[in-house]
């Protein structure tokens, strides 16, 4: 290989202008490029496996706070592929990579890999395989990310260390979402995106065991189940909640329960008189530039364009809530669809 000829400076410059795909099937040419390719100053980051249809599951790399990802690989296993497929068969082969496949390269760059004849155990070894590979070469954490449907929950890769979770529709119930949850072992996010009112996440009992819950749709979440919930953050809308139950919620850290509590956020698009909530409780002045909302990272990564929302629209109400027990403060604001509670800790 001629590139392996020329001084490593030359080598370092013209990496700098590979793209990330590029890149990665630079590492699987020989132990040589694999090392050359580790040497890079790679900025650390995390991988997203994405698994949204039958038959199909990509690898991504995320690239910022705003979840923009990079798709390196996408690999599927359907029988049929569309289109004629002229490459010949190859193996991808680097330490415990060891995957038999043919390689098409799309016009953005992304590898589209067709492995139909291998087994699903195989798939697995490979995608598991494949994490282990970044992590060695490209400074890729070793906490996992899932997007998927939970229907094709059994082709995820071998793991026990799951950072975060998108779950998509599904037709499963919340027997298969809880023993995926246990299974992998999901603490930090559960990003729920589905508007399906028959949301398995209605009968789950290990919701209790996240840190930061983010449900973009939630007609059966009504005040009993809220108050059973222990978060640290709480993004949710389209729910069953109603004025009571969000003065019972604020009520309960009053009284000094949910100390872990930094952010209750919900949307309901002028269903509830937020207003109302907010003018039960004795308030005082809220000074923006004193009492500073801050954003932990999870909700910055994920909740951005709903707290540019709120920030946009109209404030009917805000004040600062002080709790006897310990003096902790915390930020309630109203809008016409916004409830926003939001506790300030040192």
């Amino acid at each position: 290989m001629k590139f392996l000829s020329f001084p490593w400076l030359v080598q370092d410059y013209i990496q700098k202008f590979m793209e990330p795909t590029e890149l990665l099937f630079l590492s699987f040419c020989s132990l040589r490029c694999r090392n050359l390719v580790s040497q890079m100053r790679h900025t650390p980051t995390y991988s997203v496996f994405g698994l949204e249809e039958p038959g199909k599951m990509s690898y991504a790399l995320v690239k910022d706070l705003k979840r923009n990802n990079t798709t390196l690989l996408t690999w599927t296993w359907k029988r049929h592929f569309w289109g004629r497929v002229l490459e010949g068969w190859s193996w991808l082969k680097s330490k415990d990579i060891d995957f038999h496949c043919k390689i098409i390269f799309e016009a953005d760059s992304t590898a589209l890999l067709w492995c139909h004849t291998e087994k699903q155990s195989s798939r697995k070894r490979f995608a598991t395989a494949l994490h282990s590979h970044m992590c060695e070469v490209f400074r890729v954490e070793p906490e996992m990310q899932f997007k998927l449907s939970l229907d094709y929950m059994d082709e995820l890769p071998y793991t026990n260390t799951v950072r975060d979770v998108t779950l998509f529709d599904t037709s499963v119930n919340s027997k298969v979402v809880d023993k995926f949850l246990e299974k992998f072992q999901v603490t930090r996010v559960l990003l729920s995106e589905t508007m399906k009112p028959c949301n398995p996440l209605y009968d789950s009992k290990r919701l209790n065991n996240l840190n930061n819950l983010f449900i973009c749709s939630a007609p059966w979440l009504n005040g009993s189940k809220l108050l059973r919930w222990n978060f640290e953050n709480l993004l949710v809308s389209d729910t069953g909640l109603w004025e009571n139950d969000l003065i019972n919620f604020v009520n309960v850290w009053l009284n000094g329960n949910n100390t872990k509590l930094h952010l209750f956020f919900h949307l309901a698009y002028a269903r509830l008189n937020t207003v109302e909530v907010v003018d039960h409780f004795e308030l005082e002045p809220w000074n923006p530039e004193r009492d500073i909302l801050e954003y932990k990272l999870p909700v910055r990564e994920y909740c951005e364009p709903f707290i540019a929302e709120m920030n946009e629209a109209t404030m009917r109400r805000t004040g600062v809530l002080v709790r006897q027990s310990d003096g902790l403060r915390a930020v309630l604001r109203a809008t016409v669809n916004h409830f926003h509670f939001h506790v300030l800790h040192d």
